[in-house]
């Protein structure tokens, strides 16, 4: 299993922090919101992930004209492959 983000749509984003959206392969889905996530307007795509099968969805940043340029804690993720040592089987070189 690799780490993704989904490109979703945004339905629309609550005062507590939840974001409801829409994502092809998912369909509706509540997010909440990361700290660094700027506010969200109906109709806008934003990065998704809920990581782990099963785990809750949090929205990490709007999808941004150049991909490399969005927060999408890449470090976070490396490091709980790391020091889980899931990088073989999420490779398939165990």
């Amino acid at each position: 299993m690799l780490w993704r983000w989904y490109d979703a749509v945004v339905i629309e984003q609550h005062d507590d922090g939840t974001v409801l959206l829409w994502e092809p392969a998912h369909g509706e889905v509540v997010a909440a919101a990361r700290p660094h996530c700027p506010r969200l307007l109906p109709g806008s795509r934003a990065f998704a992930s809920a990581g782990l099968p099963g785990a809750d969805w949090w929205v990490a940043d709007a999808v941004a004209a150049r991909p490399e340029t969005a927060a999408v804690e890449l470090a976070e993720v490396a490091a709980l492959y790391s020091d889980n040592g899931l990088w073989d089987a999420a490779l398939g070189t165990d």
